[in-house]
């Protein structure tokens, strides 16, 4: 073969936009999914959306339950108002009722009152509390001023003093946190008493 007999033939070159090297892609709209695919999908959606309404149904169904459970709450009158508390502590002092009076100051306070605490005060036929100040201190605690009266046993006169005590609610009931002590008590006058011969 020689080489001048070879003659190129001319061939037809594309233009530089039309050599992309992917395919053209075919005119509207193509679907590669099989229609029971979608609806295999769809069906699965819905039933994990299903799944999950009946699990928050179930909690919200046990929050509900729950509400309202646990023990009642129930304030003991005795216990309802700082006055009420004082008077309680103040009745049980005066009976000698040691016990009465514990359950009146804040848990864990049991070294007063004692049993023969009162030895500044005469046996009494009558007490009573009256003219109370508060002064709230924080939310639930309060200082409590007022005066206690009493009649010594075998006295027509009525004898007084002034005193405080702070007080502090737990769970609805108020309780004494800082008792009364011998700092603060106060002078008493014995009673003129028969003396034997």
């Amino acid at each position: 073969m020689r080489l001048d007999s070879l003659v190129l033939q001319p061939t037809a070159v594309p233009a530089s936009g039309d050599l992309s090297g992917t395919l053209t892609p075919p005119a509207g709209v193509m679907n590669d999914e099989r229609p029971e695919e979608n609806a295999a999908r769809a069906r699965d959606r819905r039933e994990r959306a299903a799944a999950m309404m009946r699990g928050m149904l179930l909690v919200a169904t046990v929050c509900v339950t729950l509400l309202g459970q646990g023990e009642r709450s129930r304030v003991d009158p005795r216990f309802v108002s700082p006055s009420a508390t004082l008077s309680t502590y103040w009745t049980a002092l005066r009976t000698g009722d040691a016990a009465g009076a514990w359950e009146c100051l804040v848990e864990g306070r049991h070294d007063l009152p004692l049993p023969g605490m009162l030895w500044f005060m005469p046996p009494t036929d009558d007490l009573s509390l009256t003219a109370f100040h508060s002064l709230p201190v924080t939310h639930g605690r309060m200082l409590v001023s007022y005066e206690v009266r009493y009649r010594p046993t075998g006295s027509s006169e009525h004898r007084h003093f002034r005193t405080a005590d702070e007080l502090v609610r737990m769970r609805g009931e108020w309780r004494i946190a800082r008792p009364l002590g011998e700092a603060s008590m106060p002078a008493i006058e014995s009673t003129p008493r028969p003396v034997d011969s």
